[in-house]
Parts: C-alpha cells; sequence; structure tokens
C-alpha cells in the first residue's frame, strides 16, 4: 500500500517522470477523442468527466452548490467580487 501510495504522489508531482507519462497519456486519449468522434462530443464528455470528479471527490455537496450560487448571486447589499485584489482585501 505505502508503494501504492508513493506512486500517486508522484504522478501528480508536476517535474516528476511519472507525471510527465501521466501527462502524455491523457494527451494521447484526449487526441484520439478528438479525432475519432469530433471536439463538440469530446467537449461534453470532458464536461461530465469532471462534473462526476468533482461530485465524487468533494465531501460536502451542499455547502459547495451554496458557496457557488453565492458567489454567482451575491445579497443585494453585498457587491460581487471581481478581481484578484478584492478577494484579498475581504
Amino acid at each position: 500500500m505505502k508503494k501504492l501510495n508513493e506512486l500517486l504522489r508522484d504522478v501528480f508531482t508536476v517535474g516528476t517522470p511519472q507525471c510527465g507519462v501521466a501527462g502524455a497519456v491523457i494527451g494521447a486519449v484526449l487526441a484520439v477523442l478528438l479525432l475519432s468522434i469530433g471536439f463538440w462530443k469530446t467537449l461534453f464528455i470532458a464536461m461530465f468527466v469532471i462534473l462526476g470528479a468533482v461530485c465524487g471527490g468533494v465531501k460536502s455537496k451542499r455547502s459547495l452548490l451554496r458557496n457557488i450560487i453565492n458567489r454567482c448571486f451575491p445579497e443585494k447589499r453585498q457587491t460581487a467580487v471581481d478581481t484578484y485584489e478584492q478577494l484579498k482585501n475581504k
């Protein structure tokens, strides 16, 4: 189990050979999908893969959804955060 943890850590550490191989595999799969089924269908599949990863990786989906909605639609007296400086000052 320790070797698997070390391998996964290396795969997600930028600059390691394992991360380079993982990036190459992802690029090859993306290229095959683009060439075989087209751009829009590949984008559709990628959107659902990302959505599934977020749903599976987030512990509290209710608070995530609440934060997204509050960020998109702030309360009447509260201004929306638009820039990095506003986020940093808040």
